[in-house]
């Protein structure tokens, strides 16, 4: 979920990340694939005179909406762009096809990032005198290196007080809504969790969200509300609880944490929930795409003698969010920053937020998160000081492990521009060798090559060796897919207990 857990389409199952199989809760894959070499034979012609029903309108927008057509003009030729389909969408007569239909899940030839000569070239580049302080391998000469790369923006020097939006207490947890300003765009929504009835000071965490390719919510992956799973006004409990269930063991984590004793902020990033792209802030030409595909998955199953599979407007505007991304990054990069760098920021001003926050012991903060989450941990326990313990879940390999056919299941917010010129993943994760770190390894890892995350624990172990602080880093490796079981949840708590003790 780097597209998540990071477990939509286009991330990190970034969940930033994204793993292969989607539930039906999230948004599904836009093409489907047959293994690599199999073919689809077709023994006779395929008849397509019938009207092929559509099981929901096809809504295909222009700017100035949908231009309805009447059912004649339909019957005379191709649905035109703009148009929605209101009862069947007629195609032309049978298409014999005379050889089978080959189907390849994956290019025959490598892509570029897997040439041995564009690696090595780029390895000789980022250890070139034309690297600004290559030689340089300081904290603070890697935390600039890493800000510059990234375009971390500036934030306020004081953070402003937060907006109190009421509280609750329910299942041994009381809760505070609150929101705050972040310079542009919405306004962050927020939780801050604490135990039920306690007013002493507590140690703190920022539990951090997926990516998923589930941008509808944030903070309601992590934490339940005040009537318990949280509904939105475009996500029910139900799906809310089925992507817990896949990615996080059926549990409301950071609430889990909060009935342990802890302080627990949960916010949402840029780009989730309170902070998600309006799907009338994305390109017309990205809406038109999202509706074709939709139309031709269900004009497809219906020609193999399926019940065409309706997508609701929840999973519609999913796809929306994946296909606008890569659109996200562009415009981000040509303003000097990235998607890495904005959620980085937010996630600093969610940090000032808490260590601000009365009731939190100064010096004992902590960070963590699944996948994308878990992204977001590395950058900002690299970043900051104020975070003392920090957890990483199903979310740390070399980033060769990733190019060697992962990297099309991850994020922008993972894959950044330039980030290896600063250094490997493990190495982000290792600026600070004496700051405890857990790293929990999802051995069934969709979204990693296994000796990928073998190398990251081996360079995560030496870095730590020779930080003289060998004891801080504990890798722990679990027979998982991408995902945060009970079990390892339950060992990250007792860790960060033992952390802030």
């Amino acid at each position: 979920m780097s597209s998540g857990p990071e477990a939509g389409t286009g991330a990190d199952a970034d969940v930033g990340s994204t793993p292969a199989a989607e539930p039906v809760t999230e948004p599904a894959p836009i093409t489907g694939s047959v293994p690599a070499g199999e073919t689809v034979p077709v023994t006779e012609p395929v008849p397509v005179a019938e009207p092929v029903p559509v099981a929901e309108p096809v809504e295909v927008r222009s700017r100035t909406g949908s231009v309805p057509v009447p059912d004649a003009a339909l019957r005379d030729g191709p649905v035109p762009v703009g148009v929605p389909v209101a009862s069947h969408v007629p195609v032309v007569d049978h298409v014999p096809v005379a050889e089978p239909v080959e189907v390849r899940s994956r290019p025959v030839t490598p892509p570029p990032a897997r040439d041995p000569g564009l690696r090595s070239l780029a390895a000789r580049f980022r250890a070139s005198p034309y690297q600004s302080n290559p030689g340089d391998r300081s904290l603070g000469a890697t935390r600039t290196r890493l800000a510059e790369v990234l375009g971390v923006l500036p934030r306020p020097a004081q953070p402003e007080p937060p907006e109190d939006l009421g509280s609750w207490t329910r299942d041994g947890v009381d809760g505070v809504e609150l929101r705050w300003s972040t310079g542009f765009g919405a306004p962050t929504s927020a939780w801050l969790l604490r135990p039920a009835g306690e007013t002493g000071v507590l140690p703190g965490a920022l539990a951090l969200h997926d990516h998923g390719g589930f941008t509808r919510v944030g903070r309601e992956k992590l934490a339940d509300g005040p009537d318990g799973v949280p509904a939105t006004s475009t996500v029910t409990r139900e799906e809310l609880q089925a992507f817990r269930d896949r990615y996080y063991g059926g549990r409301a984590v950071a609430s889990d944490l909060a009935r342990d004793g802890f302080a627990v902020l949960v916010h949402d990033a840029f780009g989730w929930g309170s902070r998600r792209i309006p799907d009338e802030a994305v390109a017309e030409r990205f809406h038109r795409t999202v509706d074709l595909q939709r139309a031709g998955r269900r004009a497809a199953s219906v020609q193999r003698g399926k019940e065409a599979a309706a997508v609701s407007p929840g999973q519609r505007s999913e796809l929306l969010a994946a296909a606008n991304e890569p659109q996200l990054a562009k415009e981000l990069g040509v303003l000097g920053t990235s998607l890495a760098g904005l959620i980085l920021r937010d996630d600093l001003i969610a940090l000032d937020q808490l260590a601000a926050a009365p009731g939190v012991r100064s010096g004992a903060v902590a960070c963590f998160g699944l996948s994308g989450g878990g992204a977001r941990a590395v950058l900002l326990a690299a970043m900051d000081d104020r975070i003392r313990a920090a957890g990483v879940v199903a979310m740390m390999s070399t980033f060769d492990g990733v190019l060697d056919g992962h990297a099309d299941q991850h994020s922008w917010s993972f894959l950044s521009p330039g980030l290896s010129r600063v250094g490997d993943w493990p190495e982000l994760a290792s600026l600070r060798p004496r700051l405890p770190l857990l790293v929990q390894y999802a051995e069934r890892d969709e979204l990693f090559e296994p000796a990928g995350m073998r190398e990251a624990h081996a360079i995560l172990t030496e870095r730590y060796r020779v930080g003289a602080e060998h004891s801080a880093y504990t890798g722990t490796f679990h027979d998982e897919p991408h995902s945060w079981s009970a079990p390892m949840q339950a060992g990250l708590r007792a860790w960060l207990a033992a952390a802030l003790a």
